[in-house]
C-alpha cells in the first residue's frame, strides 16, 4: 500500500515519457534586485532530497556539496538509495559550475561516477534554500543549508531531538509497504540515551515504542563533512546521517547489503522545552502532511486552535490524486470529538495525540505529533487507511491580509500528477522558484520557477515566468464569506511546452511561512512558501 507499490504500474510509463525534449523559450522579466549572487553560495552545504528515480521507483539522497562563491563546485559527497543501484556513497568531482541570480534562483551542476546531474535552487536566506533536480531524468526536491563546521563531531550533537523518517519497507516476499516513523531520540557524547517513537507501517500504527538507553550510537565517521551512522534499539534501526549544525541532521536508512529496502529518509531537529501538559499546547497551529491512502496519494493541510485538551476552529483540506479537493468539515457538516492530549506516559517527549470526527463522511482524523518546542514539530497521520507525515507549526501573527504577507518568497511544492495528454499516471512532480506578492487584491503575483514533471515528454522545464492572484481572507478558517485563502499561479510554457495554471488552498502560518495544497484534480501536491531574507 506504500506509494511505491501504488505507483508500480505507471512507473515504467513515466520513465518512457521523460526521455524526449523540445525547443523554444520564454521571455522572463528581469529578476528583482534582491541581492543574491554567486557569492551567496559559498562554503559546504548539506542537503536532503526525495522523489522518483529514472527507474520509476523511489530516490532518496543526503549529502554535501562545496561551492567557492565564484561559480565553481569544489566537491562533496552523497549517500543515495535507488532500486536499480541500491545504497551508495558517491563523491562529487571538482570543476563543475553553478550560477545564482539576484532573485535567489540558480542552477547547480554536479558530477560523480554515476554521471552528471543538474539542479535548480532558490535561496530563502543567505544560508539556505530549496533544491530540485531538473535534468529530466530523476524527479526529486528538498532543502540545502550551509553547514556549521564547528559542529561536525559526535560530541557537538547532543540532547533530545525530534525526528521524522518516511519511505518504504519490504517484507520477506519483497512486497512494498508505506512506512513512517516520528519520535524523540536523546543523544549524549555519541551514545543513544533513550527516546520514544511511533511507527505507521502499512496503515497499522505501532503505538509508542521506547528507545532503550544505551541501545545505540551516534558516530561521526568523517569530521570534514559530518557524515556518520546512527543506530538504536540494538541495530534494529540503522541510519547514515549528515550533520547540518548542532541542532539538526538529516538521516537515510541503511538497508541490508544487496537490498534497497528499507528506503526511508528524514531529518532530526533539536528539542527545547516541548509541551509537558495540555496547557502547554495552547493556541493556533497549522500543519501539512503527505503520503498515501488505500488507493492513491494523500495530501492534507489544515489548522486548529488548541485550548486545555479541546480543539476549535478546525479546518482542513484533503487532496487525493484524481479527485476534487475535500474540505473538512464536509459540506454543511460539522466536526465532533475534537480533542488533543499531551501524553503523560512519556514526560519530556513532546508527544501529542490529535483527533476529530467529521459528521458527514463519518471519517475519524487522527494524528500524532512530536513537538521540538511548543511552536513546532513533526506530525504523523494515523487516520484509518493512511500513511503520511509532515510538519506542524504554531500559527502566529494574524490577522493575515494580502498586505501583511506581501514580499518575496522562495517556494517548493511537490507530489504526483496525472497527464491526460501523455497518458502517464501518478508520476513525480517537483517545483522550485521565487515569487513576489504585492498588497493588491488581484494580479498580485509575479516570479519564475523551474520544475520537474515526469508525466511529460520533456521531463524538466526551466525559467517559466509566473503571474497570478493571491487572496487572503484570514488564518485559514472559513471566513464570513465562506471562502478559503487561495493562490492561482499561471506558468508560461517553456521550450515549446504549453502554459499551465496551478490552483491552491493556502494556510498562512506566520509572517514568513505559508502552507499550500493544490486543488487541481490531476495533482496531489503541496508545499511551503518561505519569505526570503536577502544578503546584507
Amino acid at each position: 500500500m506504500k506509494r511505491l507499490s501504488l505507483l508500480l504500474a505507471v512507473f515504467v510509463a513515466a520513465f518512457a515519457a521523460s526521455c524526449s525534449g523540445g525547443g523554444g523559450g520564454t521571455t522572463l522579466p528581469p529578476p528583482p534586485p534582491n541581492g543574491f549572487s554567486k557569492a551567496t553560495l559559498k562554503g559546504q552545504f548539506a542537503f536532503v532530497m526525495t522523489g522518483q528515480a529514472v527507474d520509476g521507483f523511489g530516490l532518496m539522497r543526503i549529502g554535501t556539496f562545496v561551492a567557492d562563491g565564484n561559480g565553481n563546485i569544489q566537491g562533496g559527497t552523497e549517500l543515495v538509495n535507488t532500486l536499480t543501484n541500491g545504497f551508495e556513497q558517491l563523491n562529487f568531482s571538482a570543476g563543475t559550475a553553478y550560477n545564482v541570480s539576484s532573485d535567489g534562483r540558480g542552477a547547480i551542476n554536479l558530477l560523480n561516477s554515476s554521471g552528471p546531474s543538474a539542479y535548480s535552487i532558490t535561496f530563502t536566506s543567505p544560508t539556505q534554500g530549496y533544491i530540485c533536480e531538473t535534468d529530466g531524468l530523476n524527479g526529486a526536491s528538498g532543502t540545502f543549508e550551509l553547514q556549521d563546521s564547528t559542529a561536525l563531531s559526535s560530541n557537538a550533537v547532543a540532547g533530545p531531538f525530534v525526528f521524522n523518517v518516511t519511505g518504504a519497507v519490504s517484507d520477506t516476499n519483497n512486497n512494498l509497504f508505506a512506512d513512517s516513523i516520528v519520535g524523540q531520540i536523546v543523544l549524549n557524547s555519541g551514545v543513544v540515551q533513550g527516546g520514544v517513537f511511533d511507527e505507521n507501517n502499512d496503515a497499522v500504527a505501532s503505538n509508542p515504542v521506547t528507545i532503550g538507553n544505551g541501545s545505540g550510537s551516534f558516530t561521526v565517521a568523517d569530521t570534514t563533512n559530518g557524515l556518520g551512522t546512527l543506530t538504536f534499539n540494538n541495530n534494529n534501526f540503522q541510519y547514515a546521517f549528515v550533520i547540518v549544525n548542532s541542532k539538526k541532521f538529516h538521516m537515510i536508512e541503511i538497508p541490508p547489503t544487496g537490498s534497497s529496502f528499507p528506503m526511508t529518509i528524514g531529518t532530526a531537529t533539536a528539542q527545547t522545552a516541548p509541551p509537558a501538559k495540555n496547557a502547554d499546547f495552547n493556541g493556533s497551529y497549522a500543519f501539512i502532511t503527505s503520503g498515501v491512502g488505500t488507493t492513491t496519494n494523500d495530501f492534507k493541510a489544515g489548522r486548529f486552535t488548541a485550548n486545555n485538551g479541546a480543539l476549535t476552529s478546525v479546518v482542513m483540506d484533503e487532496k487525493l490524486l484524481g479527485s476534487s479537493i475535500t474540505n473538512i468539515p464536509s459540506g454543511s457538516g460539522s466536526l465532533s470529538a475534537m480533542q488533543y492530549t499531551v501524553d503523560p506516559s512519556f514526560p519530556g517527549s513532546g508527544r501529542v495525540t490529535i483527533s476529530f470526527l467529521d459528521s458527514i463522511n463519518k471519517q475519524p482524523y487522527q494524528f500524532i505529533a512530536y513537538m521540538s518546542s511548543a511552536a513546532q514539530g513533526v506530525i504523523q497521520d494515523v487516520s484509518p487507511g493512511i500513511v503520511a507525515d509532515g510538519k506542524i507549526l504554531a500559527q502566529t501573527g494574524g490577522p493575515f491580509t494580502n498586505g501583511s504577507i506581501a514580499g518575496s518568497y522562495g517556494f517548493n511544492w511537490s507530489g504526483v500528477s496525472n497527464n491526460n495528454s501523455t497518458g502517464v499516471r501518478g508520476a513525480e512532480e517537483d517545483f522550485v522558484g521565487q515569487v513576489t506578492f504585492t498588497s493588491a487584491t488581484s494580479n498580485n503575483v509575479t516570479g519564475a520557477m523551474d520544475f520537474s514533471e515526469l508525466t511529460a515528454n520533456q521531463g524538466a522545464f526551466h525559467d517559466s515566468a509566473l503571474n497570478g492572484t493571491l487572496t487572503i481572507n484570514g488564518d485559514g478558517t472559513v471566513s464570513s464569506s465562506g471562502n478559503r485563502n487561495t493562490l492561482t499561479i499561471n506558468a508560461a510554457g517553456t521550450n515549446g511546452g504549453p502554459s499551465s495554471t496551478f490552483n491552491f488552498n493556502l494556510y498562512p502560518v506566520n509572517s514568513t511561512t505559508m502552507f499550500v495544497v493544490e486543488t487541481d484534480k490531476d495533482h496531489s501536491t503541496g508545499g511551503t512558501f518561505t519569505l526570503q531574507i536577502t544578503p546584507p
